[in-house]
């Protein structure tokens, strides 16, 4: 092909006629070359051409009527009320004020005008018109003022000082119209180009009104504006915009493609060819690429200003690219088409841009090109195959295949001028689309109802539509995310693409992690797509399995953890803990060790600085600290941990500004919070770098992605009310029917009938609309795919945990957040997704689960986690699986050694650790068994008639009982096995829960108190729930007491065990005690009960009592059936402690059965406490059972000699007042009784009266009782 063909191929017959005259004119110039005279008439024959567009569209400029204002309209960031983020070309606005108002800069009073908002989310939002002269606040916005007009689909209503229903709800990435016409007086609005009637008639208009586009923005809510910068996307007929498009600029960039559509198909014509052509110009030989690129450069000198008008870029370029990308503009279904093109044409045409085109025009066209391509995805689709969110994901994954080009978004575009997580959302269809898609709604019901079973079949064949559409749809996003992980391009001066990514998006998961910026929807797509993504590449590039984060990368500096806490603690301190460790493993060269030895040189050489150098370093901190530190300068550079959200600064000059500024950008800060250190040219690391991958992906899901899962949940809860409050209704309207004859005719009944009726209407209205949102969560959030991710990321996490265990103290350094996900992704999979998505489908499920609760139980109160964080995550975890028959399964299938290790560290004494929590797990292994102890709520709540609160945050939550016979089994063997560390950790309990049963009674009594008075005191909301919690912590305390008597009555009733006399003593002691306080009718208990105060709704008789009763009922059984058996005279051992407790009334007990002496007249109208009262929560077996208990305690009093205390004040004890001095503490000489200093010294050694350390202690006699001295020489031999 010779050069007049190609240039005839390029600019057609035109150019033919051209070179002719032109060929005349230059007749002068002989010397010229033929390849010069050839450019030199294309370029001015393209010159000519550009300039004959120019003249005839001149007379097209905006000269229009009516509009008054600069050319190029944009916000005015000089007229705004509130704080706001605006974008930098000034159409962007995010509002960061209760309610923040801006104003276009152009305004129209003749003529007919519009504009055009997409709406980055859903809230409340008023946008419209306003004059000049409204005066706006962060209280009232466009529409609160007489002279201006606006709509809200957040709430439905359009506003002009009054409010009135209007238009539909709209919904995230809705493109709302505005028109004016100031010709009717008339505001028409637009959804999605959909009309929603005429909202305003008769409006102001004369002399000196104009209207200017204005919105105003509830906190966090955003917007894009377009007033004509753009094409409109739904352009109303006979509507301006109010910027005047540049038809000019079009046609030309129209022209000038069209040639350049030549160029590229010689282009890829000529590359596929297998033999060079060259073309002869007289003596000159240049190859037709050659003469192609001089072709390309006439043509881009002219595109690339063009390409700088955002408007051409969306009118010609995109659709351009589209064409060479074998994209239909009209065809829905051209995914296939996409997949099967090989075309290089795109990678051609962005290799020419980049060539010819200045740096900043090619940056402007591809910023352009993206934002055209973000605002089409995140329209709303109205059709199930998202054609167009699939047409933007295949041509931004075809520009991302050219490497300049990917790397430049990667760079400044996709993570800074816009959210990359946007392009892998997928949005839910509009309503109406939803509607049509599932037609037939059907929802779960007990008992079944069959006129919604019918309905069953079609609902899951939608489901199934739904979930096909949206995987064509996932399947691009993660081939774009796979492209941009790119770790091929990167050369010795330059990094790879995913190099650039993760730096990139290590920054997106920390901001995430410091405020939640990314709606929560996107972020659960994101972290699937990434998620989907890595496996391709780890098993395209690696291959290896099982998957997980070797713990060399938590200490190697490798990944850049800053401002992450450790299990160990802070890094600082583990590095100088095991410095010897890293040393080993590291060797002396490395980037850690080198870190650490300069830091500690540089705090040596500041210890020795003088005086003068010290203030140079006052001056230097001073520079750090206004934000400009050297970061680059240190080995490991880590940014600041906290990034101010927002900083509203009010320098003097704008004081009189008001109080509020303008951030013009979105990523603000953005130079603040990027990763100083120097980015690594070349391919990355492969294992690496998808390490690294992996873990920012963990992160990510606990910081966002898990709140979504969890929010979710929350409609399946609120369908199961309805279908419950349904099913009641329907119940009512059976009983009205029923009872109604149908030869009377009852008014009222049929009153009833009616509401009944319009009830269940509104009910299955509301159900059908959840229904059908239900079914796109089936299909997106809950399929079976997005499952199996969850599980394999929670084996992942288990095994990192698992094998970095096995490196000794090394385990300290893995961050706080993989156990946070270990237990987030167990509560996902088991909470949140069961029962949409059974966890039983899952393969393996029983094996994941019971590696899961094996770390838990090898690792409770384990010494390297330090961690305050941790530790509560760990047994909150812990407490989760045991409170769940199916991971209750799990642990009870864990290594014998990781059950007794376990149940070891649980039975560990309640002081200095969080104890509440290790009680509340000893409680679920009992609950179920213990007596009248088989509710999941106390039978008081449900007795109580009235408004039922909201649960409150406490310990007593509803849980259905799943006890555990084979930890119970292990409680035993461990108390039975080890009598000095049951006593510590019986005494500690006894102790918890004296300190627990005071302070409740001590606040219940300031209640009574404040509540006697004549004059109305109101208590405070918190006080209140440390009562409560306070009266919680006693019942569960005295439920374990319960499963420790039921199960190892020994360690109280064994003879030969010194420490079981005290331990029961102390017991019955506090039995008694709670009994007293809880039985007496006129007490302050009793009292405060009776005022139902809603926040002490646990505090009841029933929960308490019966924790004492099955005690009582544990410690006797074995000697009420020997006596019952043979009855003696001698009063048995624990029964005999019981009953010569000073502090034991026979008459608690039998209050337990109602049987009580009313003196007080208050309380004869009182209905009293019973047992017998709750007879499905207390078998007549149980009740049997203590009415044999009291006959059996009445009859072994008679046996008892008279106990009562005969002797003056000073021979009894002034500790208790209930026993005769008996022992003399050495070498003091202060005397208790003997009952008391044997309680005393479990817990100290410390004299009662005086402090002094207790050496010996002797009865009145002088016999040894306690010899410390000789004990402490023993144990020092021994050792």
């Amino acid at each position: 092909m010779d050069a007049d063909e190609i240039m005839c191929r390029i600019f057609g017959a035109s150019l033919v006629e051209f070179r002719v005259a032109s060929a005349k004119a230059n007749e002068d110039h002989p010397g010229q070359s033929r390849l010069v005279q050839d450019l030199t008439c294309i370029n001015e024959y393209i010159r000519r051409s550009l300039l004959n567009i120019y003249i005839d569209t001149q007379n097209s400029e905006d000269n229009r009527e009516g509009c008054i204002g600069p050319h190029i309209v944009r916000f005015d960031i000089s007229m705004h009320h509130g704080l706001c983020i605006v974008s930098p070309d000034r159409l962007s606005v995010n509002s960061q004020s209760s309610f923040s108002t801006m104003r276009a800069n152009t305004g129209v009073f003749k003529g007919k005008w519009m504009y055009e908002v997409q709406l980055g989310s859903k809230g409340v939002m008023q946008v419209g018109w306003g004059t000049a002269q409204c005066k706006f606040n962060q209280q009232y916005g466009v529409g609160d003022t007489p002279n201006s007009y606006a709509y809200d689909g957040n709430r439905v209503r359009k506003w002009n000082v009054t409010t009135h229903k209007y238009g539909e709800s709209w919904l995230t990435g809705d493109i709302i119209g505005c028109a004016l016409d100031m010709d009717d007086g008339t505001i028409d609005f637009y959804r999605n180009g959909k009309s929603l009637g005429k909202a305003f008639e008769n409006i102001s208009m004369g002399a000196g009104i104009a209207y200017f586009p204005t919105v105003s923005l509830a906190f966090t809510e955003n917007l894009t504006a377009n007033f004509g910068s753009i094409p409109f996307r739904y352009p109303v007929e006979d509507y301006e915009p109010l910027q005047a498009p540049p038809t000019t600029q079009v046609r030309q960039a129209v022209l000038l493609f069209q040639w350049l559509s030549q160029v590229i198909e010689l282009f890829e014509y000529s590359k596929n060819k297998s033999d060079k052509q060259n073309i002869l110009l007289e003596d000159k030989i240049l190859s037709s690429r050659g003469f192609l690129m001089c072709l390309a450069r006439s043509i881009l000198k002219h595109i690339g200003p063009l390409l700088t008008v955002p408007y051409v870029t969306d009118a010609v370029f995109v659709p351009f690219m589209r064409t060479l990308c074998n994209i239909s503009t009209d065809d829905v279904t051209t995914k296939s088409m996409f997949s099967n093109s090989h075309s290089t044409r795109p990678i051609i045409c962005l290799d020419l841009l980049w060539a010819f085109l200045e740096e900043h025009e090619i940056k402007m066209c591809l910023e352009s090109t993206v934002l055209h391509l973000l605002s089409a995805f995140r329209h709303v689709s109205l059709l199930l195959e998202y054609p167009d969110q699939c047409k933007s994901l295949m041509l931004l994954t075809k520009i991302c295949q050219h490497t300049v080009t990917r790397q430049h978004l990667l760079q400044y575009v996709l993570f800074d001028r816009v959210r990359f997580a946007n392009f892998v959302h997928v949005k839910p269809l509009d309503e109406g689309g939803l509607t049509d898609v599932v037609e037939k709604v059907w929802w779960e019901t007990n008992p079944l109802d069959p006129s919604i079973e019918m309905n069953k079949t079609n609902y899951l064949y939608a489901c199934e539509r739904i979930k096909t559409a949206i995987s064509e749809v996932e399947a691009l996003q993660v081939e774009l995310l796979v492209t941009l992980l790119n770790n091929n391009d990167g050369t010795p001066k330059r990094p790879a693409s995913r190099t650039i990514f993760l730096r990139k998006f290590k920054r997106f998961v920390q901001e995430n992690l410091i405020s939640s910026r990314t709606p929560l929807p996107i972020t659960l797509c994101c972290f699937h797509r990434l998620l989907v993504a890595f496996r391709i590449l780890w098993d395209t590039e690696i291959g290896t399995s099982p998957v997980y984060i070797p713990c060399r990368a938590f200490y190697d500096a490798s990944i850049n953890y800053s401002g992450i806490d450790r299990l160990g603690g802070v890094i600082t301190h583990l590095n100088k803990t095991f410095k010897n460790e890293l040393l080993r493993l590291l060797g002396p060269n490395h980037e850690v060790i080198l870190a650490m030895e300069q830091q500690q040189q540089q705090q040596q050489s500041a210890t020795t600085t003088t005086m003068h150098e010290a203030s140079n370093n006052a001056y230097t901190t001073a520079v750090v600290a206004s934000g400009v530190r050297p970061l680059a300068d240190l080995p490991v550079a880590i940014p600041a941990a906290i990034f101010p959200r927002l900083m509203n600064i009010n320098p003097p000059a704008a004081g009189n500004q008001g109080s509020s500024m303008i951030l013009e950008r979105f990523g603000f800060f953005t130079h603040t919070r990027e990763d100083r250190t120097p980015i690594r040219h070349g391919p990355a690391d492969p294992a690496t770098s998808l390490m690294e991958l992996l873990d920012g992906i963990i992160l990510f899901y606990h910081v966002a992605a898990k709140k979504q899962l969890a929010k979710v949940a929350s409609l399946r809860d609120s369908m199961s009310a309805y279908v419950n409050a349904i099913a009641d209704t329907k119940a009512r309207l059976k009983y009205v029917e029923r009872e109604t004859s149908p030869q009377t005719k009852d008014l009222d009944a049929e009153a009833i009938q009616r509401e009944l009726l319009r009830t269940t209407d509104i009910f299955n209205k509301k159900l059908s609309e959840q229904g059908r949102h239900m079914a796109w969560i089936r299909a997106a959030v809950y399929s079976a795919e997005k499952q199996a991710q969850l599980a394999w990321l929670l084996k992942v996490v288990t095994l990192t945990l698992q094998t970095a265990s096995q490196q000794g103290c090394m385990f300290s350094f893995v961050p706080d957040f993989y156990l946070e996900t270990l237990s987030d992704l167990c509560v996902s999979l088991r909470a949140h997704m069961h029962p949409t998505a059974p966890i039983e489908d899952i393969p393996d499920y029983r094996e994941m689960l019971r590696n899961a609760a094996e770390f838990l139980c090898d690792h409770f109160l384990d010494p390297r986690i330090v961690h305050a964080n941790s530790k509560d995550v760990l047994i909150l975890t812990l407490a989760g699986f045991v409170s769940n028959p199916l991971t209750l399964e799990a642990l009870e299938n864990v290594p014998r050694e990781s059950r007794i290790k376990v149940i070891t560290n649980l039975l560990k004494p309640y002081e200095n650790r969080a104890w509440a929590q290790s009680n509340w797990v000893l409680v679920r292994f009992w609950q179920g068994n213990g007596f009248a102890f088989r509710y999941d709520k106390s039978p008081h709540l449900s007795k109580k008639v009235g408004p039922k609160l909201l649960q409150q945050e406490s310990i007593s939550q509803p849980i259905k009982p799943c006890p555990s016979a084979v930890y119970q089994a292990h409680v035993r063997d461990i108390l039975l096995g080890n009598s000095q560390a049951t006593t510590q950790f019986l005494n500690s309990l006894l102790n918890q829960l004296n300190w627990a049963f005071s302070e409740f009674i001590g606040m219940v009594q300031e209640i009574h108190n404040v509540s006697s008075r004549p004059e109305r005191v109101f208590i405070e909301s918190r006080q209140l729930k440390i009562c409560a919690t306070c009266f919680d912590l006693a019942i569960s305390l005295l439920r374990v007491l319960e499963m420790i008597s039921t199960v190892a009555p020994g360690v109280f009733s064994d003879p030969t065990q010194s420490s079981s006399e005290t331990l029961l003593a102390r017991l019955c002691q506090l039995l008694c005690q709670v009994l007293n306080r809880m039985s007496s009718q006129t007490s302050c208990f009793q009292h405060v009960v009776l005022l139902e105060i809603p926040d002490l709704e646990s505090v009841d008789h029933f929960p308490i009592l019966a924790a004492v009763i099955g005690i009582l009922l544990a410690l006797l059984e074995k000697e009420m059936k020997d006596f019952a058996a043979k009855p003696t005279i001698e009063v048995p051992r624990i029964t005999r402690s019981l009953l010569t407790e000073p502090s034991f009334q026979i008459s608690s007990l039998y209050f337990v059965l109602g049987d009580t002496k009313l003196k007080n007249t208050k309380t004869k109208n009182v209905k009293p406490f019973s047992l017998l009262n709750y007879q499905e929560d207390v078998t007549a077996e149980e009740i049997s059972r203590i009415t044999e208990m009291i006959k059996y305690l009445d009859t072994c009093r008679t046996l008892l000699p008279d106990t009562k205390l005969i002797s003056d004040d000073d021979d009894t004890c002034t500790i208790c007042y209930a026993f005769p001095i008996a022992a003399t503490f050495k070498p003091c000489n202060h005397q208790t009784c003997r009952t008391c200093i044997d309680r005393h010294l479990l817990n100290t050694r410390e004299c009662f009266f005086c402090k002094a350390t207790i050496d010996k202690v002797e009865d009145l006699s002088g016999n040894t009782l306690h010899d410390f001295i000789s004990e402490f020489a023993v144990s020092r031999v021994t050792s």
